[in-house]
């Protein structure tokens, strides 16, 4: 399992997290979320050992990653938005880096490698951005590691390749392996990312499971504000709004509530959406309220 506790970290003399506690158990494939500079990424590195908590402890299955001991660096791998390759091909990548990682399954890379249609006589500094993330990502999902920290998979994949991620990394959440995805790429990943925990302002602000969201939030298309409205998007008919179930939402046409909505109601209003999912009744939403914004003026999950 992950357990941070106390820990605080930043560069220069602002502070990025400031007596950050969070635990992670395995078997889950986890979302992060969060505006631009909240932190997802150096979270992820502070997680894999290539920064150094200032203050506070991280624990990965017990070893402390800073220590950079052989074992742990064994059993997790990061990759990157950006990741970097060497100049070699595909078999020679394997004769010469898998050897570091005993539980690399080269069955399950191959099997992904045909899925990807990766170019195997080609060297990997030749493979376009998205073909280095694939293989990067195919790798990863391959190298047996109980602790796997994705930036940004998605960025650069085409629409086949996306669904074909999605496939693979459902397939790889394991009853002993922990997976953090951190993605504002939401629509992509909703569906496997579960909980998922957004981040703002030095802390982790919600962890939402997608029980808990369907029972309690949905969304549709109002003509006007009425108080079970958690969050709204004005456009120039209504409102795309996120709806507190339980309480008679007068709403037609009620659908399940897409995380992205989800998100920018978080930032937008998060005592409301709070509110929302402790079932409690939500008061009337004034909509000059911050939980009300004009369509294109949403954040956007970073």
């Amino acid at each position: 399992m992950i357990h941070i506790e106390s820990m605080t970290f930043g560069y220069g003399k602002r502070p990025l997290f400031e007596g950050l506690d969070l635990n992670l158990e395995p078997g889950t494939a986890y979302g992060l979320l969060g505006l631009n500079g909240a932190g997802k990424t150096s979270l992820l590195k502070l997680l894999a050992g290539a920064l150094c908590p200032q203050s506070g402890t991280i624990r990965v299955f017990g070893e402390e990653p800073w220590r950079k001991k052989a074992s742990f660096l064994a059993d997790t791998i990061f990759v990157p938005e950006d990741p970097w390759v060497p100049a070699v091909k595909p078999s020679a990548w394997l004769d010469r880096y898998a050897v570091f990682r005993p539980a690399f399954d080269r069955e399950r890379f191959a099997a992904l490698s045909r899925e990807f249609a990766l170019e195997e006589d080609k060297l990997l500094t030749r493979y376009s951005y998205g073909q280095r993330k694939k293989f990067t990502l195919a790798a990863a999902l391959a190298s047996g590691a109980r602790l796997i920290l994705l930036d940004e998979p998605t960025n650069g994949l085409d629409i086949p390749s996306k669904s074909q991620f999605r496939r693979a990394l459902a397939q790889s959440v394991d009853p002993d392996r922990i997976v953090i995805v951190s993605t504002h790429q939401v629509r992509d990943l909703e569906r496997v990312i579960d909980p998922a925990l957004i981040v703002h302002g030095g802390k982790i602000l919600f962890r939402l499971g997608s029980d808990l969201m369907a029972e309690r939030l949905g969304a549709a298309h109002v003509s006007e504000l009425s108080p079970d409205v958690v969050y709204a998007e004005k456009d120039r008919v209504g409102y795309s709004a996120l709806l507190e179930l339980g309480h008679g939402t007068g709403a037609d046409d009620v659908q399940a509530a897409d995380l992205e909505l989800v998100f920018n109601a978080a930032i937008a209003s998060p005592d409301r959406l709070k509110t929302a999912l402790s079932g409690a009744q939500l008061p009337p939403l004034d909509p000059a309220d911050a939980a009300v914004r004009e369509y294109g003026e949403k954040e956007e999950a970073q």
